[in-house]
């Protein structure tokens, strides 16, 4: 091969070398607009979740307070002692199966 065919190749490899390059690097950015794209909606969901759990959350915690309101009204106007606490025990015992 004589060296005037080298130099007019050269310039095209670079030129085709670099097409592929740009090609693969086209590729990925569109693999990754698609991945962001995925997270996003992802993003949106576990919001919308945390909403819904944080309205569940507040709603259980007020259910909660108003019934511990009634017992202590209950305990308050019965004749236990001001300090009593339940002894409740809420440990399960274990059944034995045979």
């Amino acid at each position: 091969m004589s060296k005037r065919n080298q130099t007019k190749r050269q310039p095209k490899n670079y030129r085709t070398k670099q097409k592929e390059y740009m090609d693969t690097l086209e590729g990925r950015v569109e693999e990754l607009e698609s991945e962001n794209t995925g997270f996003r909606i992802k993003e949106s969901a576990l919001k919308s979740e945390i909403n819904t759990l944080s309205e569940q959350l507040d709603y259980f915690q007020g259910f909660m307070n108003k019934m511990m309101s009634l017992v202590y009204k209950n305990v308050s106007s019965s004749k236990m002692p001001e300090n009593y606490i339940p002894d409740i025990d809420f440990e399960m015992e274990e059944k034995e199966y045979n």
